[in-house]
Formats: structure tokens, sequence, C-alpha cells
């Protein structure tokens, strides 16, 4: 499969994501509430010292954060904001770019000291892409500059193309740069499910990166519904987006109205721009935290990856307020495999890295391996009747670059068949999916005894790498 650079450009049908600004209601501090137990859990990681720092994080988009805000004062003479300009036409703040880079960087002001952000220890660069319309080269140029030259770890988007401009399912010239980039420099990128569609969008389509829909606040003002307007998977070529959901309700978040403006951003609608940096922020803590061990491989992206799809949690309402049956559906075409938890997420990561090849006693851990010529790895875990066994497997597809707007898929595309079974040899969960590149099981064991878990690489590809994260519940 190729891509070309020659539709360059699509600016009328390229727009911001959609976004709600409420007045501000009170004392409220609902940033506190999305990164507390009614969201995403980051507290308890904050309380741990974890804040993402030492972690760059690209935000691209159509304008700039307005980086002089008191919520980006990192210090007397520092900004927890870096802008940058890649259209020639000058920086522009704009309040969208500023929420978003809140979400994520906010280090609270005078009115609402407690307004942290997901990662407040992490530098946010915002980078404006577009004048109207968006070009590959464009894209490819600012990438490189963050990643390579800026050391950039994580990319968040606040822009989407419309289905009717591009059709959302991997094959376009948007996804394969993403794609490129995530595997090539090992980059995390935290994607947006998009806006108002019949399907998730670009760049929420591509395949390396987590999407993130939007949740809104239930009746006890706790982030748990899906919101209106939020894209539901799966893709049109069939893969399971949105991986996550987070918080896009009433967050208390700077503007660029002022040095100072704050005010409540989101709806019920919710609005996925507000999500996907909660998702950028969690990335940044564990990335943080994996730079404080001496385990290799615990910051890979794909460990990452692996590490917050396994603990995301599945308790999420619909778009009509009902329940999305946790306990048998596993991904949601709303909710995926549910709400981020980046305090589950912290204590999976510290459960260390375990290896194929022995037998496990440890209740939770993750893996990072590499996988030869239809090579085999085995993992077996101790396990008792009843326990909960959820598992996540991911690894990402490979691109070839011709030029900065045109790249050949790697043919045929690395896939793995996953395969659970019983200490009697039973097969309890066995999938091999040749579109996504992401298994995961939840399991109710039948006995007691070690399982295995096998994954074997199913095509010619070879010294290809994988990431594996597993928890067991009693």
């Amino acid at each position: 499969m190729r891509w070309s650079g020659r539709q360059t450009r699509i600016c009328p049908l390229l727009h911001l994501l959609a976004v709600m600004t409420c007045l501000l209601v009170g004392t409220a501090q609902a940033l506190v509430e999305s990164v507390g137990a009614n969201g995403i859990n980051a507290h308890i990681a904050h309380r741990q010292g974890l804040t993402g720092e030492g972690i760059g994080i690209a935000m691209l988009s159509a304008g700039n954060a307005r980086a002089s805000h008191e919520a980006f004062a990192a210090g007397a003479s520092e900004r927890a904001v870096i802008n940058h300009d890649f259209t020639g036409q000058g920086l522009r703040a704009n309040s969208h770019d500023t929420q978003v880079a809140g979400i994520v960087v906010a280090q609270g002001g005078p009115d609402c000291p407690a307004c942290l952000g997901v990662a407040p220890g992490a530098r946010l660069h915002s980078a404006r892409i577009l004048d109207g319309g968006m070009s590959p080269l464009t894209l490819d140029r600012a990438l490189h500059e963050l990643i390579v030259n800026q050391g950039c770890r994580i990319v968040v988007t606040g822009v989407q193309i419309p289905g009717s401009a591009v059709t959302p399912d991997g094959s376009s010239i948007w996804s394969a740069i993403y794609d490129y980039y995530a595997e090539h420099y090992d980059v995390f990128f935290a994607n947006a499910a998009g806006n108002s569609e019949t399907s998730v969008t670009v760049f929420g389509d591509a395949f390396n990166g987590i999407t993130t829909g939007g949740l809104a606040l239930d009746g006890q003002g706790r982030h748990r519904v899906v919101g209106s307007i939020s894209n539901s998977g799966p893709t049109p070529d069939g893969r399971r987006k949105p991986e996550l959901t987070a918080p896009a309700h009433r967050l208390m978040i700077p503007n660029a109205a002022g040095d100072s403006a704050w005010s409540a951003a989101g709806s019920t609608r919710g609005e996925t721009s507000f999500a996907a940096p909660h998702t950028a922020g969690a990335a940044a803590v564990l990335m943080q935290r994996a730079a404080q061990t001496d385990t290799p491989y615990d910051d890979k992206s794909l460990t990452i990856k692996a590490v917050l799809v396994n603990t995301a949690d599945p308790n999420v309402l619909d778009k009509s307020s009902e329940p999305t049956d946790p306990n048998t559906v596993l991904w949601h075409p709303e909710r995926g495999y549910g709400r981020l938890d980046v305090g589950r997420a912290t204590a999976l990561l510290d459960a260390g890295r375990v290896r194929p090849g022995r037998t496990l006693e440890q209740d939770s851990g993750w893996a990072y391996e590499t996988l030869g010529f239809y090579e085999h790895h085995q993992y077996a875990v101790a396990a008792r009747k009843n326990q909960r066994l959820v598992l996540t497997v991911t690894w990402h597809r490979r691109l070839l670059r011709r030029s900065a707007a045109s790249y050949v898929e790697e043919a045929p595309r690395f896939n793995l068949r996953l395969e659970v079974k019983s200490p009697d040899g039973q097969v309890l969960f066995s999938e091999y999916d040749p579109d996504n590149n992401l298994r995961k099981a939840a399991l109710t064991l039948p006995q007691d005894g070690v399982y295995h878990i096998d994954i074997r690489n199913r095509v010619f590809q070879k010294d290809r790498d994988y990431a594996l994260a597993f928890e067991l519940f009693s």
C-alpha cells in the first residue's frame, strides 16, 4: 500500500475539533476532578512525585497556547509551554490550544492553585501546523523538528480531518506519517477520536497510537458517560478504535483571554480534543516513572500503550447513559476498552518486567520482547480458580519512507496470534486478526494451576518488537 503527498492541501475541509466554553460557576475546580478519583486517578501518581518531569510533549494544532498564562509559569523565568510556528504566518494564541495545553501541563494559579494538569512537570511544545489548510510536508517538518531536535516523546493533536475529506481507514498519508514516526522514533501518539462523525476521524485512525473518546459527567459527578459527539468505532476497515475514553466535560482550565483567565470548558457532548491530552499526560507520567528505574524497555511507547489499555476501567456508560456490560463486552464501540486510569497504570508499570519461558508467580507485570521469523514465545502464569486475568498485547505497523510525503507499508503486515490455555490445555482465548495490531483478553479462570500465554509470529517478518501487559484479580 502506498501513500503519496500529491493531495497536498485539504484547506477548507480540515477543521478544529469542536469546543464549548462554559461560564465559570462558583469555585468549581473541575480539572482537579478530571485528574482525581472521579476522573483518571492521576492524583495517585502525583502523590508519588510523578508529574511528567523531564518529558517533552508536542501539541500539533491550528494555533498556539498562550505561553505567558499564569498556568504555565513553571518557575521564576521558565515556562511550561514553548511555542513554534510551522506555517510561516507567525504564532497565534487561541483559547482552544491554551485549554488543551492546560489539561496536560497547567501549574494552577492564584484563584485555582489545585488546578494542575495531568503532567504538570512536563514541557509542552505547542506547534502551529496549519493556516486554513495543511500539507504532508508541513506535518513532516513539524514532527521532525519536535521529535528529533526538541526531543519530544509524546504527540497530541488538536485537529481532525473530516471523513468527507479523507476516509479514516488508516490508508491516508496523514495516518502513514503518524505511524512512521511512532514506529521509527518510538514516539507515543495520543490521538483524539474526533467529533460529530459516524466513525473515528483522521488522526484517530492511525494504527500505532492510542485513540481516546470523550467522557461527560454522570449524576454523581463522575466522568463516566460517553459524550454525545464523541466518535464511535470501529474504523471503516474494521479496527477497534477508540481504545480509551477520558474526561471532556466541565474542566477548569486556562484560556487565551488573558494571562490569568480561566474558564470551565467542555460539555456533555464530550469534545475529544479535551480527552486526548489526558492520555498524553498519562504517558508522560509513566515515562517519568520509567526514567527512575534501571529496568530496560519500560519507557517504550509500546510498553506504555499496553499498560494503559490493560488498566482501562470498563465501567463506563454509553451515550444514552446505559451500561456497556463491562463484564461481558471487552471492547465497546463508544467507550473502547474503558476509562483511562493512571493510578492503576502506574502500579502495573511498577510491577516490573516479565520474561517468556518461565513460570510467573506475580499478579501483574509487563513484557517487551522481539520475535524472529515465525518465532513463538510462551508465558506461564500461576493462578487460582475464579481469578480474573486481563491481558494486552500490542505492536507497531511498520512503513518504509520514500520521501516526506510518500510511504509504503511493510508487506506482509506483521501480525501476532494470541492464545491463552488452561492448565489442562483447553484454549480459553484465541485471536488472529490481520487488521488490528492490539489484542486484549479478559477471562475468569476455571481452575487452579499454571496458565500458558502463547504469542506467535504468523508472518515471515523478523526482529519485530511487541509489548505485553497482564493483571490477575481475585
